[in-house]
């Protein structure tokens, strides 16, 4: 085995010791620097890495909800898509409401305007008809004046007729009613409704001629216009009766039916070819309906 050196190493020269001091501490400082500035170089690129990390994942979790904010603006864009197909049907049938509501409103106008210009003339007819009314009524009141007067008139009139009415003993020496010597009064004796009456106006026939629906059928066989006389055959009950040369207003009297009911005849007026009177007849059946003559 070796032994070991252990005398100390010789000293250095002075002047070598103390530049390669320097030197060393140069260079020891010179790496010290490059290696905090590689410390310091690295722990930036850690934090910018960390931070790119960082960033990386914030974008990709931008990217993903964008991503799904994309998907869900597609799906949203087609439901806007066909709301906005239906909003545009509902404004277009809109539209249509209101040019139809337009027209309509149009069409109100010009019949309210119609209905106006109506009212108008109604009321102007209207007021010329209440004139005219009034006219109307005024004359109306005028006729009645004037119609009250006359029924006061005929009612006068009536009065003096009756007066003017009389009663005589006829040629089957019976006394007779009242007798009527012109038509006037005859109309007078049918309102007092006592008997039934007849009125004629007969000429000369080959047979006789039935008086209105009574019992009685007369035939003319002489006037005498001159002398105011007539001869005439008066059929009823299947007889015949011949009343000869009977005078104006003269009650010719008969009897009819099985109660022997009075009828008489008067002749108020004879002319040249004919002659004017009437037939007097209770008011009962028997003495109205009967046989016709021969």
């Amino acid at each position: 085995m070796f032994e070991e050196d252990t005398s100390p190493p010789p000293p250095p020269k002075p002047g070598l010791s103390v530049a390669a001091g320097v030197i060393l501490a140069l260079a020891i400082a010179a790496v010290a620097g490059g290696l905090y500035w590689v410390y310091t170089q690295y722990q930036a690129t850690v934090q910018q890495v960390a931070a790119l990390q960082a960033t990386t994942k914030s974008q990709a979790e931008s990217i993903r909800v964008l991503g799904e904010r994309l998907h869900l603006s597609a799906a949203e864009l087609a439901r806007l898509s066909s709301t906005t197909n239906q909003v545009r049907q509902t404004v277009s049938q809109t539209q249509q409401q209101l040019a139809s509501t337009q027209q309509q409103t149009l069409t109100l106008a010009q019949q309210q305007a119609q209905a106006a210009n109506d009212i108008a003339t109604v009321k102007q007819q209207t007021g010329t008809q209440f004139g005219a009314i009034n006219g109307q009524i005024t004359g109306v009141k005028g006729d009645v004046k004037t119609t009250q007067k006359e029924v006061a008139q005929t009612r006068a009139e009536l009065e003096a007729t009756k007066a003017q009415l009389k009663s005589t003993i006829g040629d089957l020496g019976v006394q007779s009613g009242l007798i009527a010597t012109t038509s006037k009064q005859l109309r007078v004796l049918e309102q007092e409704g006592a008997r039934a009456y007849f009125e004629f106006q007969l000429a000369k026939t080959k047979k006789p001629v039935r008086v209105g629906n009574s019992a009685v059928w007369l035939q003319v066989k002489k006037i005498d216009r001159k002398h105011e006389k007539y001869t005439v055959d008066v059929y009823c009950d299947d007889t015949k009766v011949e009343k000869k040369d009977k005078t104006l207003n003269e009650p010719v009297q008969f009897l009819v039916g099985s109660d022997h009911a009075l009828n008489e005849l008067v002749v108020y007026q004879i002319a040249k070819k004919t002659i004017t009177g009437y037939l007097s007849a209770p008011k009962y059946p028997n003495a109205i309906a009967g046989k016709g003559g021969n």
